[in-house]
């Protein structure tokens, strides 16, 4: 089926919303809602709406249509990318979308299956699956709800939410239309693979709701989508191939396509995510390793043989470069708190950090196979950290966040002098195959600038975050003609210009190394086609008239 028709909220007074008026206003007394974790400037609003549910929303919408007032919608704004940043016109906050509205088990799909809106935080969606507490499921569910509640917790099984961007209080909605990713994408994929249904406010103030596997593209790549008034729409997806790497850049296209896939990773550029189900995943207790290396090639090949060692199965493979662990030495100097764990040994010239399964109550764990493959590459188990219990885990998961926050404050200490400079931190992706030749020009083109740079991340799925840290304005600009030089090696070797943080308003000049004019075009029209009044997300991903003028008022 390729036909969808839209479902009309039922209405409530547009004028029993509320909302904060005036550029000003919102400026002194409401600064957090003009940022995102970007820093990228913004150019004010003059509304801040605040709405609780779906007849306030549409209500919104529909009053910001009819005045032609464009809107941004507003999350946790844990984006690096701007994408919640606002050009002008309205700001409407989803924060107070924040309920659990379901629980059931699929009996097909042998899943466990949670509804909530679109405000609810990664980090309670876990806390609440692991602890099997769904705060208002037990006094206001269905009675098959409550049912399905008591079966989830009599079960001895622990389940847990995989998709684990760095900001565990993003909410839901908002990594299901960046289609968010993280270290843990590894081995679960993205959100994506883990989103079953969602609903959808189209600018109308009318709500798509989607459910996975039931509206599939027409062999000529096409959607039809009818509204209250019978019109219909037709939708066609764009005709390129996407990456076969872990991707967040353009719009989601592929023959035969799930409609789903089309809204999750838009960057919320043709409507508002309201509500998502997303499936549960077994929790397997890790133990947490890292472990050190002679030099950064050696941990290469390390990453290279553990990927071909098909009975460990990582959660993750994280990567720290000579550099970086030079960096987080000079830390442990001046503050050993901070990075809460022993000192770096001097022997350690690079690291991986991975979490593998392991049973301290059986001798079926993978150390031998681990054993082997380390020693191969130059090193020996004894020659890492490792750690089991619970407070281990997370002295482990904050040393994985140690490092960009000390880059981020060496940045944040040099703005001091220099207000315009900024951290230059790569998000690029390439296949399996180009790892090695992708990190060796990395390496090569950095080292013959004599720019201070380390490297981190990803490194499972090929995505290494190279961070430049840049002491003046022509050290800022020698990185930012490095960085174009990246991306286009990255996009030639198969891969992305950006693996999981978008492209926002800060990203858009990087669309044209992956996509043609033709292929731009193609998104350009599904985004006319969804969005005919250019009015949600102005300035995000795609430059489409996106001209602002001061608001008309509103009563």
């Amino acid at each position: 089926m390729h036909k969808i028709i839209t479902e009309i909220v039922p209405t409530v007074d547009f004028k029993g919303v509320r909302c904060i008026k005036g550029y000003n206003k919102i400026c002194q007394d409401y600064s957090p809602y003009l940022s995102d974790e970007s820093k990228l400037a913004h150019q004010g609003a003059e509304y801040l709406f605040f709405p609780t549910n779906e007849g306030e929303l549409s209500a919104v919408f529909r009053e910001m249509a009819k005045k032609g007032i464009k809107v941004t919608i507003s999350g946790a704004r844990t984006g690096l990318v701007g994408g919640a940043v606002p050009y002008g016109g309205a700001i409407v906050s989803l924060e107070k979308f924040d309920k659990i509205l379901g629980l059931r088990y699929d009996s097909n799909l042998k899943e466990w299956l949670v509804r909530a809106e679109c405000g609810v935080s990664l980090r309670d969606l876990n806390n609440w699956a692991m602890k099997k507490i769904f705060p208002g499921l037990s006094e206001s569910g269905s009675a098959e709800t409550k049912a399905f509640l008591e079966r989830y917790k009599e079960i001895k099984t622990t389940y847990f939410y995989p998709p684990d961007p760095t900001e565990m209080g993003a909410a839901l909605g908002g990594t299901a239309s960046t289609n968010a990713s993280g270290a843990r994408t590894y081995k679960y994929g993205a959100t994506r693979n883990w989103v079953r249904f969602i609903r959808v406010m189209l600018a109308s103030g009318e709500v798509l709701e989607i459910p996975r596997g039931k509206y599939f593209a027409t062999l000529a790549g096409e959607f039809t989508i009818t509204d209250s008034n019978g019109n219909e729409t037709i939708v066609t997806i764009p005709s390129y191939t996407m990456p076969s790497t872990k991707n967040a850049a353009g719009i989601f296209s592929a023959p035969n396509m799930d409609l789903i896939d089309l809204f999750i990773g838009s960057e919320g550029n043709f409507g508002a995510i309201t509500e998502v189900e997303t499936a549960l995943q077994k929790w397997d207790k890790p133990v947490s390793i890292v472990q050190f290396f002679p030099s950064d090639d050696k941990a290469i090949d390390f990453v290279i043989s553990l990927r071909k060692e098909k009975g460990i199965r990582p959660e993750f493979i994280e990567f720290y470069s000579s550099h970086a662990l030079d960096l987080l030495r000079k830390k442990q100097k001046e503050d050993p708190k901070v990075v809460g764990m022993p000192p770096i040994p001097d022997y350690a010239k690079s690291a991986i950090f991975f979490d593998i399964r392991f049973d301290p109550e059986t001798k079926d764990n993978d150390y031998p196979k681990l054993e082997k493959i380390v020693s191969k590459c130059g090193s020996t188990l004894a020659r890492s950290w490792a750690g089991y219990e619970q407070r281990d885990l997370e002295r482990f998961k904050n040393f994985r966040h140690v490092l960009p926050e000390t880059v981020n404050s060496i940045i944040a200490d040099r703005k001091k002098r220099i207000p315009e400079l900024y951290k230059l931190g790569t998000d690029l992706a390439v296949p399996d195959q180009a790892l090695e030749e992708i990190w060796a020009f990395y390496k090569s083109t950095l080292e013959e600038t004599g720019l201070e740079w380390v490297a981190f991340g990803h490194i499972g799925n090929n995505h290494i975050h190279i961070n430049i840290i840049p002491g003046s304005l022509t050290e800022m600009q020698a990185g930012l003609s490095i960085y174009n030089e990246f991306a286009k090696k990255a996009v030639a070797l198969g891969g992305t210009v950006s693996a999981e943080h978008g492209i926002g308003k800060i990203k858009k000049e990087f669309l044209s190394i992956m996509f043609s004019d033709k292929e731009l075009e193609e998104m350009k029209a599904v985004k006319i086609a969804l969005d005919p009044g250019l009015l949600i997300n102005p300035g995000n991903v795609l430059d489409i008239a996106t001209d602002l003028h001061r608001c008309p008022q509103i009563g």
